[in-house]
Formats: structure tokens, sequence, C-alpha cells
């Protein structure tokens, strides 16, 4: 878009020279034209050499006049006085003013023509420009939103590596305690009835300790007096 804008530029800058120097070329000529008509109309003012009216200075035409005799006819060998060539010199005042007259036309249509093609250079570089901002409004929106998803993805991989990272650790813990927690499993059974009877001897215990079932140790045995002095300790004779 920039470059289309430049390009479009530097033709509307290019034809606008173009422009002005031609003016400057056709003004140049008017100036001409006036100088060289005014100085031959006083020319023949001075010398009061009648041109009568100038034909062809408002409808722009130009009449010739015709051979007196005949176009083959071999001219006079007599010299003529100044008002003898008045036709011509009213055919050539009449040329310039034909001339000057074209070239005012001529600047009037091109100015015109300029102004135009410069209303059409601005309305295209203002619709440029406003797509050009648009296209730049867009662009600075995808932009943020890709900067948005890539911090996103940047996010949602940090999250991942974190939680493969506790999932290792996990693992890690699993295969650390895999041997105790499969030997508690395999033994569970016989690790309980073994409580269990340990829970059963405890309970029994305590009840033989609140003297629930104290058993009657004279019943069982009696007490042999004589018994004692029939025992030996080691180096005691």
């Amino acid at each position: 878009m920039s470059a289309q804008m430049k390009a479009m530029t530097k033709q509307r800058k290019q034809e606008n020279e173009a422009f002005l120097n031609a003016k400057k070329d056709d003004i140049a000529a008017i100036s001409l034209l006036e100088l060289a008509k005014t100085a031959l109309t006083k020319f023949y003012e001075k010398n009061k050499v009648e041109m009568g009216e100038i034909q062809g200075s408002a409808t722009g035409e130009f009449v010739q006049q015709p051979f007196a005799v005949s176009q083959d006819q071999a001219p006079e060998a007599t010299f003529s006085d100044k008002g003898s060539r008045k036709n011509e010199s009213k055919g050539v005042v009449g040329l310039m003013t034909m001339l000057i007259e074209d070239l005012q036309d001529e600047i009037k249509n091109e100015t015109q023509e300029e102004a135009d093609t410069q209303t059409e250079y601005e309305e295209e570089m203002a619709a440029a420009t406003k797509l050009k901002d648009e296209l730049i409004a867009k662009k600075v929106n995808l932009e943020e939103t890709i900067a948005k998803r890539q911090s996103d993805v940047s996010a949602e991989h940090a999250s991942k590596l974190a939680t493969n990272n506790a999932k290792k650790v996990e693992l890690k813990y699993k295969d650390r305690i895999k041997p105790d927690c499969d030997w508690i499993i395999g033994s569970f059974s016989q690790r309980a009835t073994a409580r269990a009877n340990e829970m059963n001897g405890l309970v029994t215990a305590k009840e033989y300790l609140a003297g629930a079932k104290v058993p009657s140790l004279l019943q069982k045995s009696k007490f042999n007096d004589n018994a004692l002095s029939s025992i030996k300790f080691m180096g005691m004779k």
C-alpha cells in the first residue's frame, strides 16, 4: 500500500511539473506573439496603412486573399509602396490573434484538467490513506492476538511441564513404597489373625489381672514345706 501511494504521488508530481512547464511555455509564446502583434500594428499605424477589420480574431478563421488575376501570372516587377501589402499584414495580425487565443484556450483547458486531476488524486490518496490506516489497525490487533495466544501457549506449556514433573515425583515415590505395600497387602490376612490372637491374649490377661478368673493355686497343689530343705543352691552344700 505504501509503495502504491508513493508511486501515485510520484506520478502526480511528474504530471504537475509537465503542466507547469507547458503553461510556462504557452505564456511565453503568448507574450512573444503579443509583442510581435503590437510591433506590427504600431508599424502600420505609424505609416498610416489601413488594415481594416482583423478577420479571424473572434471566430478563429483566417481568410487568405485569392490571386487578383491568375496564380500562373508572373508578379509585377515594379516596387510597391508601404500600403500595398496591407491585406497580407492584416492576415498576419489575424493569424497572431488566433494563435494567442488558441494558446489562451489551451492554458484554460489544461488548467481545468490539472485541477480535475489534482482532485481525483486527492480523493484516491484519501481512500488509500484510510485503507492503510485500517490495515495498520488490523495488523496491530492481529499482533496483539498472536502475542496473547503465544503467552497462553507458554503458560500452558509451563503448566504441562510442572504436571509432568509432579507425575515423575509421584511415580518415583510409588516405586519406592511399592515393595512395602505389596508385602503388607500379601501378609494382611496372616497379620490380621496374629493381631486378633494378640488381642485375645491381652483381653484374657486383663481379665485375670482384674480378678475375674483368678485360679486357685492352693486347690491345684499344696505347698510342701519339706521340699525347701531339699533345694540345693550352686556352691552351697
